[in-house]
């Protein structure tokens, strides 16, 4: 459930790690500070408000769940991914595949396809009709910046939509893994991270 949760947030805002020119393909990183609330309905065990948060400075990514054991940091740079319990253990997520694929460019993974746009949350965003080459596409609506405020995978009835956006300075602080605690690797045969359903 853990690992399903947090790729609802990974899966499709991080296809790709650079803007293409002329809005051609999707900006899906944000371009600056920025946090946002999601719900995710469609699910079997409906969570809570899923809080995820983007420090540009760090390109990194915190979402925090009611409905997880801990919460996830995933370093776009590294392109590592961590869960932090409470109790201050550190798990890493396997350097999996997936992960890589997310931070890639979409246009390496198959056809990426401008569609309609809505107003989610208050904010405008494009819908881009993602089609990965392994089925794992779907459709992601993307601000002008960046910002993911709806995805849905293909084939899954799990939608993630956006009801609070709240652009300003993150803390760095929230983004850093806590000084000297253990860390521990999950077993590889835990790879990758998939949707809600998956």
């Amino acid at each position: 459930m853990t690992q399903r949760l947090a790729a609802a947030i990974l899966a499709l805002p991080l296809l790709a790690s650079a803007a293409a020119v002329a809005q051609d393909q999707p900006i899906l990183l944000p371009t600056r500070d920025v946090a946002v609330t999601f719900r995710l309905t469609g699910s079997n065990q409906q969570p809570g408000p899923i809080h995820a948060a983007w420090s540009a400075s760090q390109r990194s990514l915190r979402v925090d769940n009611s409905s997880a054991p801990g919460w996830l940091l995933v370093q776009q740079q590294s392109q590592r991914a961590f869960m932090v319990m409470p109790q201050g253990l550190v798990m890493r997520l396997p350097a999996a595949p997936d992960i890589a694929k997310m931070l890639d460019n979409p246009q390496a993974q198959g056809r990426v396809t401008r569609g309609g746009r809505r107003t989610i949350a208050g904010y405008q965003c494009t819908d881009w009709q993602i089609e990965r080459r392994d089925g794992k596409g779907g459709i992601a609506c993307i601000t002008p910046d960046g910002v993911l405020l709806r995805a849905q995978q293909t084939g899954r009835r799990e939608l993630l939509e956006a009801t609070e956006v709240a652009y300003g300075r993150q803390d760095p602080a929230r983004f850093q893994l806590p000084q000297g605690a253990p860390q521990i690797d999950l077993p590889s045969n835990l790879s990758g991270l998939r949707l809600p359903g998956g």
